[in-house]
């Protein structure tokens, strides 16, 4: 079933993509190597349901599951010209050194991506150990944010601890471990930081103390996002941000080991130059980056219209923010000169909860034993996101003769516009709008065959016990 929709859907899809969006091929490539649309993405139209005026409420502001708390300072060596001082837990000058001298461990440049964010919040549900780095090759570790002298702060008392976890038994594997500094709520120093020349030699010293105390193998930078202040008013932002970054990214490629690899979190649109646009030419950040990984998700939140999480394309034309699917991104970013063997698709493990009556979308079979109320992550009934592992352990969706169905009450649909499921239960007046490894399986084959580096779900803990989304991903490259 997953092989043939993907097969009917792709065709069509492949062939616009074809005339929209050629795909550019880099010659160099390096060692080896979320951002999403906020306002919501239609999905309406003749035969769906998913509402073209969606937009996220409550927690889907967020481009990624957001977790209240206090951070904690753990590393610095050098402070902002003229910034006040702080106390603060002192890197010693071994791992300066360390971070000249390093090598990473990792999977060769030829790999296909299979990566996926680890969030330190996270570890209740799966620990570092628990891990299976013989089905992923990369892991990205979240978050480390800068303050205002642009040190790099963790946000758990032991994010220290897992994130060492972490790299051992990445390594152990021959695996990678990067680590992503910044986040939608951790932005809010970024463009300061990269503002000028002393800045910028600020920053990045702190981010090589960090890289070499860790024995990292790569480093992540998801500024949400440059040019405009997102998760704030009070978040910096300047005209100047962009080209600002690409002064950034040359100096820590400059910084780091030869073999570290530099990613970035990005939208579905190439990062906004001086004049408020997209740029047009992003070639220069190719040269000093590894890898984009296209934030592909919280198109759409919790809504009384709900739309789809993270669209794979505008199938039937009718969305209200047709720049914001797969297919779009790629088109944005590869016609921007940047290389589609640069660029990582980001799928997402988890959806929305939304208290909806919406209906007309493409009925799967279901098995209905009772009404239930599935339950976010914020323990609400009505919004919120919610892991794909929680939709299947509260008891929404089930395998059935080897297909994802709706369980107690919960009716599966198919959006044919977005190329994603959703369920829905009359009894409980809910709407679950998420992605399940029939959408990831189309989704990461379209990835392969349009030729990008691979895939990088947020995040591994949405996954279940015996990984079925990353097996669909995985399957979807083609890889065993």
């Amino acid at each position: 079933m997953v092989a043939l929709r993907a097969s009917l859907f792709l065709l069509p899809l492949l062939v616009t993509l074809a005339e929209a969006a050629p795909v550019h091929h880099h010659q160099r490539l390096r060692a080896r190597s979320p951002c999403s649309a906020i306002s919501g993405s239609s999905v309406s139209g003749s035969g769906a349901a998913l509402s073209s005026s969606s937009t996220s409420t409550s927690s889907a502001t967020s481009s990624k599951p957001v977790k209240s708390h206090s951070t904690k300072t753990t590393q610095a060596t050098t402070t902002r010209p003229g910034a006040p001082t702080s106390t603060l837990k002192t890197i010693s000058t071994s791992s300066t050194s360390a971070a000249s001298t390093s090598t990473s461990t990792a999977a060769p440049a030829s790999d296909k991506v299979v990566a996926a964010y680890y969030s330190d919040w996270a570890a209740d549900i799966i620990t570092p150990e628990q891990v299976d780095f013989d089905r992923f090759n990369w892991m990205d570790f979240a978050f480390a944010i800068p303050d205002e002298n642009f040190n790099l702060q963790f946000t758990e008392d032991d994010s220290e601890d897992l994130l060492r976890r972490l790299v051992k038994a990445a390594h152990a594997k021959g695996k990678g471990v990067k680590l992503s500094i910044g986040g939608w709520t951790g932005s809010a120093f970024f463009s300061s930081a990269v503002s000028n020349d002393a800045n910028r030699h600020t920053f990045v010293q702190n981010i090589a103390n960090i890289y070499g105390q860790y024995n990292l193998d790569g480093i992540d930078i998801d500024w949400e996002y440059p040019g405009i202040a997102a998760a704030s008013s009070s978040n910096g932002a300047s005209p100047s941000d962009t080209s600002n970054l690409l002064e950034f990214f040359k100096l820590l490629r400059n910084t780091l080991p030869a073999g570290a690899v530099l990613s970035a979190a990005v939208q579905d649109w190439p990062w906004q130059g001086e004049d408020g646009s997209p740029e047009s030419d992003m070639s220069a950040f190719a040269e000093q980056i590894d890898w984009v990984t296209l934030m592909n998700y919280d198109v759409s939140g919790s809504s009384s219209t709900p739309g789809a999480n993270a669209p794979l394309s505008d199938q039937c034309g009718n969305s209200t923010y047709p720049q914001a699917n797969a297919v779009a991104a790629v088109a944005a970013w590869t016609n921007a000169k940047f290389p589609a063997d640069q660029i990582v698709l980001g799928v997402p493990s988890y959806g929305y909860v939304s208290q909806s009556s919406v209906n007309h979308l493409y009925d799967k079979r279901a098995h209905i034993r009772r009404a239930l109320q599935v339950t976010s992550d914020a323990g609400s009934t009505s919004d919120g996101q919610v892991l794909f592992r929680e939709v299947v352990s509260q008891g929404a969706l089930m395998q059935q003769g080897g297909e994802w169905v709706g369980n107690n009450g919960f009716v599966k649909h198919w959006d044919d516009c977005s190329a994603t499921p959703w369920l829905k239960s009359d009894a409980g007046e809910q709407v679950i709008t998420y992605d399940d490894p029939d959408s990831l399986f189309v989704k990461a084959q379209y990835a392969s065959q349009v030729g990008l580096r691979g895939v990088n779900m947020f995040d591994v803990s949405g996954d279940t016990t015996d990984w079925v989304l990353t097996d669909a991903l995985r399957n979807g490259l083609g890889l065993s």
